[in-house]
């Protein structure tokens, strides 16, 4: 879980060197009544209590939240202690996963409200002696999703319009980033063994790391891109409509689990939607010299 947090923490701070805001990762904020937080409130296990207004979202992972205020944008918290006050006004979505939920019936959420309640404990206890002899499925692999669906929906909450506008130029120039994901690829393996051979030289070990850092942010970004678009996709096909990004960001994250129980062709997807992931991240960097679209 530390190493978890950690890379939360390492993206973060990435994230905030690239988009050049004010965000930072909080471990205790109070935001008092009559006063406004004007920026994102990320906390990492931190102690977080809101009778103010927050201008933007609330993203907490482990720690306790105490919101008795406004939240102009979305709340959402993984194995967190959240307890939401009767004055609690939530403009945006409230998605609360894993953790403990206290929530007062007079406070309103006017976006979606998820409640996911799990233990991880409790699910290890009781998954593992059923599937120890499954050739699909492993303790592992349901971590990883859950991990995933942390990463996306916090690269959500803090590059809502970046994501947008990263989805739609994906929608105009589907093949065009496919072949520039494909050559990334290659290019980054290139890079690797060069770096590989130069850590003998130890000149290399922070190219090296720096390399799969880099490699990591923007599998990070595009994969959430890919979630959100996968998504909407589904939700325009079943014509569902009015449904908040991050469910749709959910609903993606779904259909790459299933995709990972399908044999064969759920392979194939998945190697090709690793592509258009490198693709779409290198491409919303390089966006106005490789003039595509946004």
């Amino acid at each position: 879980m530390k190493k978890i947090l950690l890379l939360l923490v390492v993206m973060a701070v990435a994230f905030n060197l690239y988009s050049g805001s004010d965000l930072k990762v909080k471990k205790k904020l109070v935001v008092l009544e009559g006063s406004t937080h004007p920026d994102n409130i990320i906390s990492l296990g931190g102690q977080i209590d809101i009778k103010g207004v927050v201008a933007k979202s609330v993203v907490m992972i482990g720690g306790h939240l105490n919101l008795d205020g406004e939240v102009k944008e979305d709340v959402i918290c993984f194995g967190s202690k959240v307890k939401i006050g009767k004055n609690a006004r939530i403009k945006g979505e409230l998605l609360v996963i894993g953790g403990e939920l206290k929530r007062d019936v007079m406070s309103r959420v006017n976006g979606e409200f998820f409640y996911f309640r799990f233990d991880l404990k409790k699910i290890e206890s009781t998954l593992i002696p059923i599937i120890s002899d499954s050739k699909t499925i492993t303790f592992l692999r349901i971590l990883k999703i859950i991990f995933w669906l942390i990463l996306t929906l916090v690269v959500l909450a803090i590059l809502p319009q970046k994501i947008n506008q990263a989805m739609e130029m994906f929608d105009k120039n589907i093949l065009k980033i496919g072949m520039i994901g494909l050559v990334s690829i290659f290019v980054s393996l290139f890079l690797l063994i060069v770096f590989i051979v130069l850590t003998f030289l130890i000149i290399g070990i922070p190219l090296l790391l720096a390399l799969i850092l880099v490699y990591f942010l923007i599998l990070i970004f595009g994969r959430t891109v890919m979630f959100l678009y996968i998504g909407t996709r589904i939700s325009n096909f079943l014509r569902a409509t009015n449904i908040s990004p991050s469910i749709l960001l959910l609903i993606g994250v779904v259909f790459y689990t299933l995709l990972k129980f399908l044999p064969y062709l759920g392979s194939l997807i998945l190697i090709i939607m690793n592509i258009f992931e490198i693709g779409i991240g290198i491409s919303f960097i390089l966006r106005k010299r490789m003039a595509l679209r946004d």
